[in-house]
């Protein structure tokens, strides 16, 4: 069975390589090479600053696009070509599947964040005293929240149409960076129903946030072990919630060959 998962793994990734989406790739580094050129008028330390905030921001950002207009037309792509019923007919489960589409999207993720950051830690030896192994907490901390956001449009991709799925798995990465906010504002200022409501949005979204260490990394703040810990484990734990649900949901689905 794991032969099973790890071929459908590699079988998703391959694909992806073929949709030529590591394009984005070249597109990053591009942002990196043009924020060094309109930056370079500003002293060492607010130039290597500014850098480095941009490019942590633009590696979140592909690394959304892909999961989001690769994982949301996924199943859909294969359940139309009727080729899911060929693979299903294999000794494979349909929670196996998923599973495995999961991975294969984990493993083009890896790779494009690998790249990625190769980038920019080059761009940022160009800019005197930026360079440092701290930011490896932020690349990791980066790929706990595409982590997450790949299992929320795996589980949309189940339920509704990859345009749907695509639009809500926005709409919670929206949220979940908002989502303390809300909360804030809806116990400071809202009535008791608004109070209710935003500890539901924020109980029932992933809070990103906790994945966000980009300004203590820009700033030279440390980012504790403890922190790193407890953000592995809170996206482990969604990670694996967000799979089940989408297992139980395509295990229901009827399929057509």
């Amino acid at each position: 069975m794991n032969g099973q998962i790890s071929a459908l793994a590699l079988s998703t990734f391959r694909e992806t390589v073929r949709d030529r989406i590591f394009y984005l790739v070249a597109v990053f580094g591009f942002v990196m090479l043009a924020s060094t050129a309109v930056l370079s008028p500003l002293n060492v330390g607010a130039q290597g600053k500014i850098m480095a905030d941009v490019g942590l921001a633009a590696m979140v950002i592909f690394g959304l696009v892909v999961a989001v207009f690769v994982g949301s037309a996924m199943v859909r792509k294969e359940m139309d070509k009727g080729t899911i019923v060929t693979i299903l007919s294999k000794p494979v489960g349909r929670r196996q599947y998923i599973f495995g589409k999961f991975l294969g999207l984990n493993l083009t993720l890896v790779s494009m964040l690998t790249v990625m950051a190769a980038l920019f830690l080059l761009m940022l030896l160009m800019a005197p005293g930026s360079f440092s192994f701290r930011f490896l907490s932020a690349f990791y901390l980066s790929f706990l929240e595409l982590m997450v956001i790949n299992a929320i449009v795996i589980f949309f991709s189940t339920c509704v149409s990859p345009i749907l799925a695509a639009v809500f798995t926005l709409g919670a990465f929206a949220v979940g960076h908002l989502s303390e906010s809300i909360r804030d504002f809806g116990q400071m200022q809202g009535t008791a129903f608004q109070q209710q409501m935003s500890e539901i949005v924020y109980y029932l979204i992933p809070n990103l946030e906790v994945f966000n260490v980009r300004a203590a990394v820009v700033h030279g703040d440390p980012v504790t072990m403890n922190h790193i810990l407890m953000a592995t484990l809170y996206s482990v734990a969604w990670t694996a919630l967000l799979l089940l649900l989408a297992g139980a949901v395509f295990n229901k689905k009827e399929l057509r060959g």
